[in-house]
Protein backbone atom coordinates (compact mmCIF):
# COMPACT_ATOMS: atom_id res chain seq x y z
CA UNK A 1 0.00 0.00 0.00
CA UNK A 2 1.15 3.77 -0.66
CA UNK A 3 1.20 6.42 1.87
CA UNK A 4 0.76 9.72 1.70
CA UNK A 5 3.41 12.46 1.60
CA UNK A 6 2.81 16.31 1.47
CA UNK A 7 2.86 17.64 -1.98
CA UNK A 8 5.63 20.41 -2.37
CA UNK A 9 4.89 23.12 -4.65
CA UNK A 10 8.43 24.55 -6.38
CA UNK A 11 7.74 27.85 -7.80
CA UNK A 12 10.09 26.73 -10.30
CA UNK A 13 7.47 25.29 -12.21
CA UNK A 14 5.18 28.27 -12.68
CA UNK A 15 6.19 30.04 -16.02
CA UNK A 16 8.12 33.28 -15.62
CA UNK A 17 5.74 35.18 -17.34
CA UNK A 18 2.87 34.52 -14.84
CA UNK A 19 5.22 36.59 -12.41
CA UNK A 20 5.51 39.34 -14.12
CA UNK A 21 3.58 42.33 -12.75
CA UNK A 22 0.87 43.53 -14.89
CA UNK A 23 -2.17 46.11 -14.62
CA UNK A 24 -4.59 43.66 -15.68
CA UNK A 25 -3.70 41.66 -12.37
CA UNK A 26 -4.92 44.13 -10.06
CA UNK A 27 -8.34 42.15 -9.80
CA UNK A 28 -8.54 39.65 -7.07
CA UNK A 29 -10.36 37.06 -9.35
CA UNK A 30 -7.68 37.29 -11.58
CA UNK A 31 -5.11 36.78 -9.10
CA UNK A 32 -7.01 33.94 -7.62
CA UNK A 33 -7.54 32.63 -10.93
CA UNK A 34 -3.85 32.50 -11.76
CA UNK A 35 -2.63 30.84 -7.83
CA UNK A 36 -4.95 28.31 -8.58
CA UNK A 37 -3.91 27.79 -12.05
CA UNK A 38 -0.02 27.79 -11.00
CA UNK A 39 -0.64 25.79 -7.36
CA UNK A 40 -2.82 22.93 -9.71
CA UNK A 41 -0.27 22.58 -12.59
CA UNK A 42 2.78 22.71 -9.94
CA UNK A 43 0.61 19.72 -7.78
CA UNK A 44 -0.41 17.50 -10.92
CA UNK A 45 2.95 17.99 -12.93
CA UNK A 46 2.53 20.74 -15.13
CA UNK A 47 4.26 21.79 -18.08
CA UNK A 48 7.21 24.22 -18.37
CA UNK A 49 10.01 25.40 -20.71
CA UNK A 50 12.87 22.82 -19.84
CA UNK A 51 15.16 25.46 -19.67
CA UNK A 52 13.46 25.85 -16.21
CA UNK A 53 13.32 22.91 -14.70
CA UNK A 54 15.49 21.53 -12.03
CA UNK A 55 17.51 19.36 -13.47
CA UNK A 56 18.17 18.63 -17.15
CA UNK A 57 19.18 18.85 -19.81
CA UNK A 58 22.85 17.57 -18.37
CA UNK A 59 25.03 18.92 -19.87
CA UNK A 60 27.00 15.91 -21.07
CA UNK A 61 25.34 11.83 -21.87
CA UNK A 62 25.30 9.79 -19.12
CA UNK A 63 28.62 7.55 -21.00
CA UNK A 64 28.93 4.03 -20.26
CA UNK A 65 27.68 3.22 -16.12
CA UNK A 66 30.64 2.86 -13.91
CA UNK A 67 30.10 0.08 -11.42
CA UNK A 68 32.66 0.36 -8.66
CA UNK A 69 34.17 -1.20 -5.01
CA UNK A 70 35.15 0.69 -2.59
CA UNK A 71 38.61 -1.01 -0.60
CA UNK A 72 38.53 -4.25 -2.89
CA UNK A 73 42.00 -5.93 -1.43
CA UNK A 74 41.18 -5.75 2.45
CA UNK A 75 41.64 -3.37 5.07
CA UNK A 76 45.10 -4.62 6.67
CA UNK A 77 48.56 -4.52 6.42
CA UNK A 78 48.03 -8.03 4.04
CA UNK A 79 46.80 -7.05 0.39
CA UNK A 80 43.81 -9.43 -0.67
CA UNK A 81 44.59 -10.06 -3.77
CA UNK A 82 45.44 -13.59 -4.75
CA UNK A 83 43.82 -15.82 -7.34
CA UNK A 84 40.38 -16.54 -5.64
CA UNK A 85 40.12 -12.69 -4.95
CA UNK A 86 40.49 -11.68 -8.33
CA UNK A 87 37.96 -14.20 -9.72
CA UNK A 88 35.03 -13.19 -7.13
CA UNK A 89 35.45 -9.46 -7.94
CA UNK A 90 35.48 -10.55 -11.68
CA UNK A 91 32.21 -12.70 -10.92
CA UNK A 92 30.76 -9.47 -9.28
CA UNK A 93 30.34 -7.73 -12.85
CA UNK A 94 31.91 -4.71 -11.65
CA UNK A 95 34.57 -2.38 -14.09
CA UNK A 96 36.32 -0.35 -11.60
CA UNK A 97 37.47 0.06 -8.17
CA UNK A 98 38.96 2.16 -5.75
CA UNK A 99 40.40 3.29 -2.43
CA UNK A 100 43.12 0.79 -1.45
CA UNK A 101 45.15 0.74 2.22
CA UNK A 102 48.25 1.31 2.24
CA UNK A 103 49.76 -1.90 2.21
CA UNK A 104 52.96 -3.90 0.66
CA UNK A 105 54.59 -7.50 0.16
CA UNK A 106 56.61 -9.46 -1.99
CA UNK A 107 54.09 -8.49 -4.52
CA UNK A 108 54.71 -4.63 -4.30
CA UNK A 109 51.95 -2.38 -2.83
CA UNK A 110 48.61 -2.81 -2.64
CA UNK A 111 48.05 -0.34 -5.75
CA UNK A 112 50.62 -1.62 -7.96
CA UNK A 113 49.16 -5.00 -7.54
CA UNK A 114 45.45 -3.68 -8.65
CA UNK A 115 46.43 -2.06 -11.35
CA UNK A 116 48.14 -5.47 -12.78
CA UNK A 117 44.33 -6.65 -12.29
CA UNK A 118 43.13 -3.99 -13.14
CA UNK A 119 44.58 -3.85 -16.72
CA UNK A 120 44.79 -7.34 -17.03
CA UNK A 121 40.98 -7.68 -16.13
CA UNK A 122 39.26 -4.78 -18.18
CA UNK A 123 38.33 -2.52 -14.77
CA UNK A 124 39.27 0.63 -14.61
CA UNK A 125 41.25 2.06 -11.35
CA UNK A 126 41.81 5.81 -10.32
CA UNK A 127 45.00 6.15 -8.61
CA UNK A 128 44.84 7.45 -5.17
CA UNK A 129 49.17 7.54 -3.76
CA UNK A 130 51.59 9.36 -4.30
CA UNK A 131 54.59 8.21 -7.36
CA UNK A 132 57.67 6.78 -6.19
CA UNK A 133 60.43 9.23 -5.59
CA UNK A 134 57.83 12.07 -3.20
CA UNK A 135 56.83 11.45 0.01
CA UNK A 136 53.62 10.50 1.57
CA UNK A 137 52.46 13.60 2.21
CA UNK A 138 53.16 14.36 -1.69
CA UNK A 139 49.70 12.46 -2.68
CA UNK A 140 47.87 14.84 -5.41
CA UNK A 141 45.08 14.83 -2.89
CA UNK A 142 47.19 16.39 0.37
CA UNK A 143 47.51 19.34 -2.15
CA UNK A 144 44.31 19.87 -3.63
CA UNK A 145 42.75 20.00 0.05
CA UNK A 146 45.84 22.50 1.09
CA UNK A 147 44.49 25.74 2.75
CA UNK A 148 47.49 28.08 0.64
CA UNK A 149 48.91 28.18 -2.58
CA UNK A 150 52.19 29.58 -2.44
CA UNK A 151 54.21 30.85 -6.14
CA UNK A 152 55.25 27.39 -6.17
CA UNK A 153 52.64 25.17 -6.14
CA UNK A 154 51.35 25.13 -9.70
CA UNK A 155 54.99 24.00 -10.80
CA UNK A 156 54.71 20.89 -7.43
CA UNK A 157 51.67 19.85 -8.47
CA UNK A 158 53.04 19.26 -12.35
CA UNK A 159 55.72 17.55 -11.47
CA UNK A 160 53.49 15.19 -9.39
CA UNK A 161 51.27 14.70 -12.15
CA UNK A 162 53.71 14.03 -14.77
CA UNK A 163 55.56 11.65 -12.47
CA UNK A 164 52.13 9.50 -11.46
CA UNK A 165 51.07 9.65 -15.94
CA UNK A 166 54.63 8.43 -15.92
CA UNK A 167 54.38 5.52 -13.78
CA UNK A 168 51.12 4.49 -14.55
CA UNK A 169 50.55 5.41 -18.57
CA UNK A 170 51.80 1.55 -19.87
CA UNK A 171 49.25 0.55 -17.61
CA UNK A 172 45.49 0.32 -19.58
CA UNK A 173 43.59 -0.08 -15.89
CA UNK A 174 44.92 3.57 -15.06
CA UNK A 175 41.37 5.30 -14.72
CA UNK A 176 41.83 8.94 -13.60
CA UNK A 177 43.08 10.68 -10.01
CA UNK A 178 41.24 10.54 -6.76
CA UNK A 179 41.83 13.93 -5.37
CA UNK A 180 39.56 14.47 -2.84
CA UNK A 181 37.90 13.04 0.13
CA UNK A 182 35.05 14.90 2.49
CA UNK A 183 37.34 18.18 2.12
CA UNK A 184 34.49 20.38 3.42
CA UNK A 185 36.83 23.28 3.60
CA UNK A 186 36.18 26.44 1.45
CA UNK A 187 40.10 27.52 2.32
CA UNK A 188 40.94 24.71 0.10
CA UNK A 189 39.23 25.04 -3.25
CA UNK A 190 41.74 27.59 -4.77
CA UNK A 191 44.10 24.66 -4.37
CA UNK A 192 41.61 22.08 -5.51
CA UNK A 193 40.73 24.40 -8.79
CA UNK A 194 44.30 24.63 -9.50
CA UNK A 195 45.18 21.11 -9.11
CA UNK A 196 41.75 20.35 -11.58
CA UNK A 197 43.21 22.62 -13.83
CA UNK A 198 46.72 21.45 -13.94
CA UNK A 199 45.44 17.44 -14.32
CA UNK A 200 43.48 18.11 -17.14
CA UNK A 201 46.62 19.83 -18.92
CA UNK A 202 48.78 17.38 -17.67
CA UNK A 203 46.55 14.77 -18.77
CA UNK A 204 43.39 15.56 -20.32
CA UNK A 205 42.60 11.73 -20.76
CA UNK A 206 41.67 10.90 -17.60
CA UNK A 207 39.09 12.63 -14.83
CA UNK A 208 39.67 14.22 -11.30
CA UNK A 209 37.54 12.41 -9.32
CA UNK A 210 36.15 13.98 -5.32
CA UNK A 211 34.15 11.90 -2.80
CA UNK A 212 31.87 13.44 0.04
CA UNK A 213 28.44 14.52 0.14
CA UNK A 214 28.03 17.21 -1.56
CA UNK A 215 25.73 19.48 0.56
CA UNK A 216 28.02 19.31 3.31
CA UNK A 217 30.41 21.72 1.00
CA UNK A 218 30.37 24.94 2.59
CA UNK A 219 30.11 28.01 -0.68
CA UNK A 220 29.19 25.17 -3.12
CA UNK A 221 29.15 26.63 -6.12
CA UNK A 222 32.97 27.91 -5.44
CA UNK A 223 33.64 24.23 -5.17
CA UNK A 224 32.05 23.48 -7.82
CA UNK A 225 33.60 25.85 -10.18
CA UNK A 226 36.65 24.45 -8.61
CA UNK A 227 35.85 20.70 -10.01
CA UNK A 228 33.96 21.23 -13.05
CA UNK A 229 36.08 22.54 -15.61
CA UNK A 230 35.39 22.68 -19.61
CA UNK A 231 37.79 20.20 -21.86
CA UNK A 232 39.32 17.06 -21.30
CA UNK A 233 37.92 13.80 -19.41
CA UNK A 234 34.43 15.05 -17.67
CA UNK A 235 35.29 15.08 -14.15
CA UNK A 236 33.44 12.84 -11.41
CA UNK A 237 31.68 14.20 -7.98
CA UNK A 238 30.98 10.68 -6.03
CA UNK A 239 27.90 11.43 -3.71
CA UNK A 240 28.00 9.29 -0.50
CA UNK A 241 24.31 9.46 1.68
CA UNK A 242 23.75 5.91 4.15
CA UNK A 243 20.18 6.05 5.20
CA UNK A 244 20.00 2.28 6.97
CA UNK A 245 20.89 3.53 10.38
CA UNK A 246 20.91 0.47 12.97
CA UNK A 247 17.30 1.71 13.61
CA UNK A 248 15.87 1.85 10.31
CA UNK A 249 12.66 -0.17 10.00
CA UNK A 250 13.04 -3.60 7.35
CA UNK A 251 9.68 -3.49 6.09
CA UNK A 252 8.32 -0.41 3.53
CA UNK A 253 6.10 2.37 5.18
CA UNK A 254 6.46 5.62 6.52
CA UNK A 255 9.38 5.79 8.39
CA UNK A 256 11.51 4.03 6.19
CA UNK A 257 9.54 6.31 2.87
CA UNK A 258 10.90 9.49 5.16
CA UNK A 259 14.87 8.35 5.21
CA UNK A 260 14.68 7.60 0.90
CA UNK A 261 12.63 11.02 0.88
CA UNK A 262 15.83 11.88 2.59
CA UNK A 263 18.43 10.20 -0.11
CA UNK A 264 16.55 11.68 -3.25
CA UNK A 265 16.51 15.21 -1.73
CA UNK A 266 19.95 14.38 -1.73
CA UNK A 267 20.36 12.52 -5.54
CA UNK A 268 17.86 15.69 -6.31
CA UNK A 269 20.43 18.28 -5.37
CA UNK A 270 23.23 16.93 -7.04
CA UNK A 271 21.35 16.73 -10.56
CA UNK A 272 20.64 20.37 -9.83
CA UNK A 273 23.94 21.54 -9.42
CA UNK A 274 25.57 19.06 -12.21
CA UNK A 275 22.53 20.41 -14.67
CA UNK A 276 25.00 23.18 -16.60
CA UNK A 277 28.09 21.85 -15.63
CA UNK A 278 30.91 19.48 -17.70
CA UNK A 279 30.84 16.77 -15.31
CA UNK A 280 29.59 13.78 -13.96
CA UNK A 281 28.48 12.01 -10.83
CA UNK A 282 28.25 8.50 -8.90
CA UNK A 283 26.18 7.57 -5.78
CA UNK A 284 27.96 5.89 -3.49
CA UNK A 285 25.55 3.33 -2.10
CA UNK A 286 25.67 1.79 0.75
CA UNK A 287 26.07 -1.92 0.69
CA UNK A 288 27.68 -2.70 4.37
CA UNK A 289 26.69 -3.24 7.88
CA UNK A 290 28.34 -1.08 10.31
CA UNK A 291 28.99 -1.45 14.44
CA UNK A 292 30.44 1.12 16.58
CA UNK A 293 31.88 -0.01 20.09
CA UNK A 294 29.91 -3.03 19.29
CA UNK A 295 26.16 -1.39 18.88
CA UNK A 296 25.04 -1.52 15.35
CA UNK A 297 25.35 1.91 14.17
CA UNK A 298 24.35 1.10 9.86
CA UNK A 299 21.95 -2.25 9.38
CA UNK A 300 23.23 -4.14 6.44
CA UNK A 301 20.45 -3.52 3.15
CA UNK A 302 18.40 -6.00 1.97
CA UNK A 303 18.67 -6.75 -2.18
CA UNK A 304 16.08 -4.57 -2.80
CA UNK A 305 17.03 -2.18 -0.26
CA UNK A 306 20.73 -2.14 -2.37
CA UNK A 307 18.39 -2.14 -6.23
CA UNK A 308 16.36 0.89 -5.06
CA UNK A 309 19.61 2.82 -3.98
CA UNK A 310 20.89 2.25 -7.58
CA UNK A 311 17.72 2.92 -9.40
CA UNK A 312 17.02 5.92 -7.78
CA UNK A 313 20.62 7.74 -8.42
CA UNK A 314 20.06 6.64 -12.30
CA UNK A 315 16.62 8.37 -11.82
CA UNK A 316 18.64 11.51 -10.98
CA UNK A 317 21.21 11.34 -13.51
CA UNK A 318 23.80 9.56 -11.97
CA UNK A 319 26.57 7.95 -14.30
CA UNK A 320 27.78 5.43 -11.86
CA UNK A 321 27.59 3.04 -8.69
CA UNK A 322 30.18 2.77 -6.04
CA UNK A 323 29.31 0.15 -3.60
CA UNK A 324 30.30 0.66 0.15
CA UNK A 325 32.23 -1.64 0.71
CA UNK A 326 33.63 -4.66 -0.57
CA UNK A 327 35.91 -6.00 2.65
CA UNK A 328 35.44 -6.20 6.09
CA UNK A 329 37.00 -5.42 8.84
CA UNK A 330 37.48 -3.26 12.00
CA UNK A 331 38.69 0.71 11.52
CA UNK A 332 40.60 2.14 15.13
CA UNK A 333 39.78 5.79 15.53
CA UNK A 334 42.22 7.04 18.09
CA UNK A 335 43.24 10.88 19.90
CA UNK A 336 45.57 12.25 18.94
CA UNK A 337 47.66 10.70 21.79
CA UNK A 338 46.92 7.64 20.08
CA UNK A 339 44.72 6.31 22.44
CA UNK A 340 41.59 4.40 21.08
CA UNK A 341 38.50 6.79 20.71
CA UNK A 342 36.29 4.26 18.52
CA UNK A 343 35.99 1.19 17.24
CA UNK A 344 33.95 0.45 13.45
CA UNK A 345 33.74 -2.54 12.17
CA UNK A 346 32.71 -3.22 8.86
CA UNK A 347 30.71 -5.69 7.11
CA UNK A 348 31.13 -5.77 3.16
CA UNK A 349 30.26 -7.92 0.79
CA UNK A 350 33.18 -10.28 1.18
CA UNK A 351 33.57 -11.14 4.96
CA UNK A 352 36.81 -11.12 6.92
CA UNK A 353 37.59 -14.91 5.56
CA UNK A 354 36.92 -13.25 2.30
CA UNK A 355 33.73 -15.38 1.67
CA UNK A 356 30.77 -13.65 -0.47
CA UNK A 357 28.10 -12.80 1.74
CA UNK A 358 24.12 -12.23 0.61
CA UNK A 359 25.04 -9.36 -0.72
CA UNK A 360 27.50 -10.21 -2.93
CA UNK A 361 25.12 -11.90 -4.80
CA UNK A 362 22.39 -9.16 -4.66
CA UNK A 363 24.86 -6.67 -6.42
CA UNK A 364 25.90 -9.40 -8.64
CA UNK A 365 22.33 -9.28 -9.56
CA UNK A 366 21.92 -5.79 -9.49
CA UNK A 367 25.29 -4.94 -11.51
CA UNK A 368 24.18 -7.67 -14.57
CA UNK A 369 20.81 -5.40 -14.81
CA UNK A 370 22.89 -2.18 -15.08
CA UNK A 371 25.04 -3.16 -17.53
CA UNK A 372 22.70 -4.43 -19.66
CA UNK A 373 21.25 -0.86 -19.63
CA UNK A 374 24.66 0.64 -19.90
CA UNK A 375 25.00 0.60 -23.68
CA UNK A 376 21.17 2.57 -24.56
CA UNK A 377 21.72 4.87 -21.49
CA UNK A 378 25.24 5.98 -22.36
CA UNK A 379 24.53 8.42 -25.70
CA UNK A 380 21.17 9.43 -23.86
CA UNK A 381 21.05 12.81 -22.21
CA UNK A 382 19.31 12.99 -18.77
CA UNK A 383 16.55 15.36 -18.95
CA UNK A 384 14.72 15.27 -15.23
CA UNK A 385 13.73 12.75 -12.54
CA UNK A 386 10.58 12.85 -10.26
CA UNK A 387 8.16 11.51 -8.33
CA UNK A 388 5.62 10.10 -10.79
CA UNK A 389 3.03 12.41 -9.57
CA UNK A 390 5.33 15.68 -10.01
CA UNK A 391 6.19 14.57 -13.51
CA UNK A 392 5.92 17.75 -15.83
CA UNK A 393 2.79 17.36 -18.19
CA UNK A 394 4.77 17.33 -21.63
CA UNK A 395 6.58 14.20 -20.93
CA UNK A 396 5.45 10.96 -22.38
CA UNK A 397 4.72 9.06 -19.46
CA UNK A 398 2.68 9.81 -15.95
CA UNK A 399 1.76 7.94 -13.18
CA UNK A 400 -0.32 8.41 -10.33
CA UNK A 401 0.80 4.90 -8.46
CA UNK A 402 1.91 5.68 -5.00
CA UNK A 403 5.09 5.22 -4.52
CA UNK A 404 6.76 5.40 -8.18
CA UNK A 405 9.58 7.44 -9.60
CA UNK A 406 10.24 8.72 -13.33
CA UNK A 407 13.21 9.66 -15.02
CA UNK A 408 13.59 11.02 -18.65
CA UNK A 409 16.66 10.57 -21.14
CA UNK A 410 16.87 11.19 -24.84
CA UNK A 411 18.84 13.96 -27.02
CA UNK A 412 18.51 17.87 -26.42
CA UNK A 413 15.04 18.27 -27.39
CA UNK A 414 13.41 14.91 -26.91
CA UNK A 415 12.44 12.22 -24.02
CA UNK A 416 12.92 8.97 -25.95
CA UNK A 417 13.32 6.74 -22.66
CA UNK A 418 11.55 6.64 -19.48
CA UNK A 419 12.99 5.03 -16.05
CA UNK A 420 10.40 3.27 -13.67
CA UNK A 421 11.33 3.34 -10.31
CA UNK A 422 9.52 0.94 -7.67
CA UNK A 423 10.37 2.97 -3.82
CA UNK A 424 8.36 -0.18 -2.36
CA UNK A 425 11.05 -2.15 -0.75
CA UNK A 426 8.66 -4.96 0.41
CA UNK A 427 6.48 -5.85 -2.91
CA UNK A 428 6.57 -6.32 -6.33
CA UNK A 429 3.93 -3.78 -7.70
CA UNK A 430 1.88 -2.94 -10.98
CA UNK A 431 2.74 0.19 -11.83
CA UNK A 432 -0.26 1.78 -13.91
CA UNK A 433 1.51 4.17 -17.00
CA UNK A 434 -0.48 6.57 -18.98
CA UNK A 435 1.09 6.74 -21.92
CA UNK A 436 0.81 10.13 -24.70
CA UNK A 437 -1.66 8.64 -27.43
CA UNK A 438 -0.74 6.53 -30.00
CA UNK A 439 2.66 5.54 -28.95
CA UNK A 440 4.87 2.37 -28.38
CA UNK A 441 7.11 1.23 -25.91
CA UNK A 442 9.43 -1.19 -25.29
CA UNK A 443 11.88 -2.85 -22.58
CA UNK A 444 14.99 -1.24 -23.24
CA UNK A 445 16.78 -4.10 -22.44
CA UNK A 446 15.36 -7.34 -23.63
CA UNK A 447 13.20 -5.69 -26.76
CA UNK A 448 9.76 -6.86 -25.38
CA UNK A 449 6.96 -4.83 -26.73
CA UNK A 450 5.15 -3.47 -23.89
CA UNK A 451 2.45 -1.10 -25.61
CA UNK A 452 1.24 -0.48 -29.26
CA UNK A 453 0.02 2.84 -30.45
CA UNK A 454 -1.46 3.06 -26.79
CA UNK A 455 -2.52 5.44 -24.25
CA UNK A 456 -2.10 3.14 -21.06
CA UNK A 457 0.58 -0.26 -19.93
CA UNK A 458 0.67 -1.80 -16.90
CA UNK A 459 4.20 -2.57 -15.69
CA UNK A 460 5.65 -5.17 -13.12
CA UNK A 461 8.79 -3.61 -11.07
CA UNK A 462 9.79 -5.76 -8.36
CA UNK A 463 10.64 -4.77 -4.84
CA UNK A 464 12.89 -2.22 -4.92
CA UNK A 465 13.58 -2.44 -8.46
CA UNK A 466 13.50 -0.49 -11.96
CA UNK A 467 12.69 -0.89 -15.36
CA UNK A 468 14.31 0.98 -18.69
CA UNK A 469 11.77 1.91 -21.26
CA UNK A 470 12.50 3.02 -25.12
CA UNK A 471 9.99 4.73 -27.38
CA UNK A 472 9.66 3.35 -31.17
CA UNK A 473 9.82 5.67 -33.04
Amino acid sequence: MGWARPVSVRTSLVPRAALRPCAALTCPLVWAALIWVALGATACGGASPLQERDAGPSAVPVGPLVLSVWLPAGFDDQVHLGADDQQQLIELGINQMQWLQRATDDAGSAEAQAMAFASAAGMALPVYYEPPGFSPYDKLHNWAARNQADDHFDTDVTQRAQALVSRWRGQTGFGGYLIGHEDYRAAAYDALGRTVRILRDVDSLRPAVVVGRLDSYPKRERFLEALFVEGGAANVFQHEHYVFRGNAPTTWGPELGRRIDALVDGYDGVARDLRDRFGRWHAIVQVQGEDRDGGVFYRKPSAAEIRLQAGLALSRGASGIVYFLYSSGEEVIRHEDGSVRQRRMYHGLVDQERLPSARYGAVRELNAMLLASSETLAPLFFRGGYEATQTPADEPVHSSTPDVDLAFFGDRSTSTHVLVVNRNTSVTVAIELTLREGTSWVDAVDGELLAFESDAVTLTVEAGGFRLLARRP
